[in-house]
């Protein structure tokens, strides 16, 4: 199989050229793109391949004059992929050894994706390698939390897509991608819930494996755009809507369910990080998916299997509109 790692870049000149070290030592890459975000500073080739090592012939860079966001940066990288298969990852992660031996394992196979574990920096509070326990408990309900390469089992899908909606946890193969139209959302943040969920409710054959495969940095408190608290937030509405309604016309009923316990979570976690002036706006917006887009017969069944969360759900109903 041949791969390319495509990486959206913005003021993070340090963490690509550590990114783009470790990818040149482990060897599992054919060719990285990378596509600068409007960075105040111009990334330089050049500048990347000496920092890192890494053959410039092995090295595309691309730019946007203005910051458009991570999503349309992975998007214009995808559209530079001539290989076979695609990972995204961001600036600040870093690949494993692990990976290269996923990639070794993974030729011959046929799969549209193949989804592997990763260690999550907020693991180590607790002195643990690995991802976080809730998303290990569904990798377990999926039934493919142990094995270093195995097919995702018929209904395993819809436990496995719960699990964070990170972009770089999956490796893909292109033509699935660009068959199916999935990409991320253009917008700041959350750009990626449409291409993890797109992905999972379009693939005929799911790989899955237990090998750690990409370190994930997390930084509260921190600068970057996952630390935003502002209205960017509230544009995730438009990707949920989509999902909901490709859920509904494409008759993937086993992935309902889960889908709006995720999205309905979702919307506990952006309350909980959004800045208050904002969340007035965020309950009416709330209130419309879901008066919009959850059919009362998911209501029916979400009362029989999640007493608690339907009551979140009749909550924002019941709650008076924010005035506009």
């Amino acid at each position: 199989m041949t791969l390319t790692l495509a990486i959206p870049a913005h003021n993070d000149a340090d963490d690509l050229a550590r990114l783009l070290a470790r990818a040149a030592a482990i060897g599992c890459f054919d060719h990285i793109v990378v596509v600068d975000d409007g960075s105040d500073t111009p990334l330089g080739r050049d500048h990347l391949c000496a920092a890192s090592g890494l053959d410039p012939a092995r090295l595309t860079l691309l730019r946007h004059e203005t910051a458009r966001g991570p999503g349309a940066a992975r998007n214009r990288a995808l559209a530079e992929v001539d290989t076979d298969h695609v990972l995204f990852m961001d600036a600040d992660d870093l690949p494993t050894r692990e990976l290269a031996h996923l990639v070794a394992d993974l030729g011959g196979q046929a799969f549209d994706f193949c989804a592997f574990q990763h260690h999550d920096t907020r693991s180590e509070q607790e002195h643990r390698w690995g991802q976080t326990p809730w998303d290990q408990a569904l990798w377990r309900a999926a039934g493919v939390d142990l094995g270093a390469l195995s097919a995702v089992p018929a209904g395993g899908g819809a436990a496995l897509a719960q699990t964070a909606n990170y972009p770089w946890n999956k490796l893909y193969r292109t033509a699935f991608l660009r068959e199916n139209a999935i990409a991320c959302s253009d917008i700041l943040v959350h750009e990626d819930v449409e291409l993890h969920w797109h992905s999972f409710l379009n693939a005929r054959t799911i790989l899955a494996s237990d090998r750690i495969g990409v370190v994930h940095f997390v930084s509260p408190g921190g600068g970057r755009l996952t630390n935003r608290a502002g209205p960017e937030r509230l544009e995730v509405f438009g990707p949920l809507s989509r999902i909901s309604a490709e859920i509904e016309t494409g008759g993937h009923d086993v992935y309902a369910l889960p889908f709006f316990r995720f999205a309905l979570g979702l919307i506990d976690w952006i309350s909980g990080n959004l800045r208050a002036e904002y969340r007035e706006r965020l309950g009416a917006m709330a209130r419309a998916f879901v008066i919009t887009d959850m059919p009362i017969s998911m209501l029916e069944r979400l009362r029989h299997s999640d007493a608690a969360l339907v009551a979140r759900i009749e909550a924002l109903i019941r709650t008076d509109p924010a005035p506009t």
